[in-house]
């Protein structure tokens, strides 16, 4: 916080992100990506079918997505209408995108840290993630 003022410094944006299908994963991404560009800082707390998204090559599986939106996607990375997921998450991180992965989650689910992604920041509770998120101008769940 600045000298004399109630305000953070930078605007925060959270994001839980516990669907695992391809538009949601994508969507989320771009939300972070557009805040990130506006100047705001960026949390992504991955939990179930979002955390089962970032283990390691399993970015781009479409199997977790609509039949009707499967199709779309597929058509719109091949003609080059729409990024794939790897490279939306290289602009967020570029931009300072912070991924956390759910340790309850990772536990229920038998992931491994060392299974999960390497541009997943660190494992965190749900306690630290809400004090994220209580401190936060916007809060999404997708």
């Amino acid at each position: 916080m600045s000298a004399g003022s109630s305000e953070p410094d930078e605007e925060q944006i959270t994001i839980i992100l516990q669907s695992g299908s391809y538009d949601r994963v994508s969507y989320a991404l771009s939300l972070a990506n557009i805040c990130l560009a506006m100047g705001m800082g960026a949390h992504i707390l991955l939990t179930y079918g979002g955390l089962k998204r970032f283990v390691k090559g399993h970015l781009e599986d479409m199997g977790a997505t609509d039949y009707e939106f499967r199709d779309m996607f597929q058509r719109g990375i091949a003609s080059g209408g729409i990024r794939p997921i790897g490279a939306t998450l290289a602009d967020a991180r570029q931009l300072g995108l912070r991924l956390y992965a759910c340790a309850n989650a990772m536990g229920n689910m038998g992931i491994a840290r060392q299974e999960l992604v390497d541009e997943v920041d660190e494992v965190m509770g749900l306690a630290a993630f809400v004090q994220l998120a209580r401190d936060a101008s916007i809060n999404w769940h997708i």
